[in-house]
C-alpha cells in the first residue's frame, strides 16, 4: 500500500507544478490603467517566461470596440518573453488591450487591460 500512495503523492505533486508553469503577465507598457499624454508607439507585454509566437496574439480596442492597430503582434526573437505591437496613430480615448499567449507548455492564457490616451 505504501508504493501506492508514494506514487500517488508523486502524481500530485507533478500536476501541481506542471499547472504553476503557465505563461503570466509580469507587466506592461503602456501600464495597466494608465493614462498618457501621448499616444504609445507600441505596446510591450512581458511574461515569466519564453513565448510561442504561433500562438501568441495582441489586439488593441477603442472605445467602440474596433482594432485600433491593423499589424500584428511579434515574440521579441531577443527577448521571447515579450510580445510587442506597433501602435501608430493612435488617437486620444480609451483602449483595451487583449492578449492571448502561450508558453513552452503549450497552455494558453488571455487576458486584457485598459490605458488612455489624453
Amino acid at each position: 500500500m505504501r508504493p501506492f500512495r508514494i506514487a500517488i503523492a508523486a502524481v500530485a505533486l507533478l500536476a501541481s507544478s506542471a499547472a504553476g508553469a503557465h505563461a503570466v503577465l509580469k507587466s506592461s507598457d503602456p501600464a495597466a490603467g494608465a493614462t498618457l499624454a501621448a499616444p504609445p508607439a507600441q505596446v510591450a507585454l512581458t511574461f515569466n517566461e519564453a513565448l510561442e509566437p504561433a500562438f501568441s496574439s495582441v489586439t488593441v480596442l477603442d472605445a467602440a470596440g474596433k482594432s485600433a492597430v491593423a499589424g500584428k503582434a511579434r515574440v521579441d526573437a531577443a527577448q521571447p518573453a515579450i510580445v510587442r505591437l506597433e501602435t501608430p496613430a493612435l488617437r486620444s480615448g480609451a483602449y483595451t488591450v487583449k492578449w492571448a499567449v502561450a508558453g513552452r507548455d503549450g497552455h494558453r492564457r488571455t487576458g486584457s487591460f485598459t490605458f488612455t490616451v489624453q
